[in-house]
C-alpha cells in the first residue's frame, strides 16, 4: 500500500513538473525554462546522491531524502504557478505567507499572547493579520503600489493598537503589541513584497527566490569546509578571523568567513542572469548591479537566517514546526526569503522602474 502511494506521488510530482514545462515551452519562455532546468537537474543529482548514500547505508541518507523530496514537491508547486498566471503566482505567495504567520502565532500560545480566555481578546488582531494577506494581494494584481506599499506599515499596524484601546486593556499590551506587530511585519509586509515583485516579471521573483535558496544550500557545504581547514591550522590568525563567530550565541556555527564567501558565491552566480532579464523600462540588468544584488542576496540571507535563529532559541525551539519534511517548519524555509525579497525588490524597482 505504502509502495502504490509512493508511486502515486510521484506520477502527480512528474505530471506537474512536466505541464509546467510544457506551458513554457508553448509561451516560448525560453530563459524560465532554463532556470527549471537548472532546478530540476540539481535536483536529481541530490535524488541520486540519496540513493547512494541510502545504499551505503549512510546516517544522513534519511535527512537528505527527505529534504530533497521536499524541494521536489516545492519547486513543482513553484514552477506551475510561475507558468500559469500572475495571479497563481500571487495566491501561492500568499498562502506562505498565511502558513508562516499561522505557524509563527502557534508558536506563542503562552508567551506574548494571552492565555486562556484572554486569548480570545488577541483573535482579533491576529484574524486582522490574516485580513491584510488577500487585501495585499489584491492591491498588487491591481498595481496600485502606493496603497500596496503603505497599506500594512501604516494602516494595519496602526490599526492593532487602536484595536487594543477598544479593547480596554491595559496588562500585557506591549508584549503582546510586539508579538504581534513583529507578525505582521516579517510574514505579510516583508514577504509580502514578493507579491508586487511578480509585476516586475517572473523571471525577478524566480531570481530572487532562486539564489535566496541557493545561499542556503551553499552556505552549509562553505562552513564544513572552511571549519574543516581552520582545524588543519589551530594556531593560525588567518584561518582564526576566517572562522570567527558571528553571533555564537545565537548560531554557534555560523562564521564570517563562510558567510562573506557565500555572499561572494552568490553574486557570482546572480551575473549569469543578467542574460535572462527582460528590458526594464529604464534600461537593462548589467552585470556590475547584478554582483551589487547578489551581494546584498548572499548577506541579507544569512542575517534572516540568524534573525529567526535568535528568535527561535527565544522560544526555546529548534524548529518551527513539522509542516516540511526533512526542513522542519515554513518559517524555517522562508526566513532568509523575509530580508532578502523586499530588500531585491526595492533595489531593482528603484533602478529600473
Amino acid at each position: 500500500m505504502r509502495l502504490l502511494k509512493a508511486v502515486f506521488l510521484h506520477i502527480i510530482l512528474a505530471a506537474i513538473i512536466l505541464g509546467s514545462l510544457a506551458l513554457q515551452a508553448a509561451d516560448q519562455d525560453w530563459p524560465l525554462l532554463k532556470v527549471s532546468g537548472v532546478m530540476i537537474i540539481m535536483l536529481s543529482a541530490f535524488s541520486v546522491l540519496s540513493l547512494v548514500l541510502w545504499a551505503k547505508g549512510a546516517a544522513i541518507a534519511r535527512e537528505i531524502r527527505d529534504r530533497t523530496m521536499t524541494w521536489w514537491w516545492m519547486v513543482a508547486v513553484f514552477l506551475l504557478a510561475i507558468s500559469t498566471d500572475r495571479l497563481a503566482v500571487m495566491v501561492l505567495i500568499g498562502g506562505i505567507s498565511f502558513m508562516a504567520l499561522r505557524e509563527y502565532f502557534g508558536l506563542l500560545p503562552n508567551r506574548g499572547l494571552a492565555s486562556g480566555r484572554g486569548w480570545f481578546r488577541d483573535r482579533l488582531s491576529v484574524w486582522l493579520c490574516y485580513a491584510a494577506i488577500p487585501m495585499s494581494i489584491w492591491l498588487a494584481y491591481i498595481k496600485w503600489y502606493e496603497t500596496f506599499i503603505i497599506l500594512v506599515p501604516v494602516y494595519f499596524f496602526l490599526l492593532i493598537p487602536v484595536v487594543f484601546v477598544l479593547q480596554n486593556r491595559t496588562s500585557g499590551t506591549i508584549r503582546a503589541l510586539g508579538y504581534i506587530s513583529i507578525g505582521l511585519m516579517f510574514f505579510v509586509f516583508c514577504l509580502g513584497h514578493g507579491l508586487f515583485m511578480v509585476n516586475l516579471g517572473g523571471m525577478v521573483l524566480l531570481y530572487c527566490f532562486f539564489l535566496t535558496e541557493l545561499r542556503d544550500l551553499l552556505s552549509y557545504w562553505v562552513g564544513k569546509g572552511l571549519n574543516a581547514l581552520g582545524e588543519r591550522c589551530p594556531k593560525s590568525c588567518f584561518w582564526s578571523g576566517v572562522n570567527a563567530k558571528i553571533a555564537p550565541s545565537v548560531s554557534p556555527k555560523k562564521s564570517w568567513g563562510a558567510g562573506l564567501l557565500t555572499a561572494g558565491l552568490i553574486a557570482g552566480v546572480s551575473t549569469a542572469f543578467v542574460p535572462l532579464f527582460p528590458r526594464f523600462p529604464d534600461g537593462v540588468f548589467d552585470v556590475p548591479f547584478a554582483i551589487v544584488v547578489g551581494f546584498m542576496i548572499g548577506l541579507l540571507g544569512l542575517m534572516g537566517d540568524l534573525v529567526f535563529s535568535m528568535i527561535k532559541r527565544d522560544l526555546g525551539t529548534k524548529d518551527s514546526g513539522t509542516l516540511l519534511p526533512g526542513h522542519g517548519g515554513m518559517i524555517d524555509r522562508v526566513d532568509s526569503l523575509v530580508l532578502t525579497v523586499p530588500i531585491t525588490f526595492h533595489l531593482i524597482f528603484w533602478r529600473y522602474f
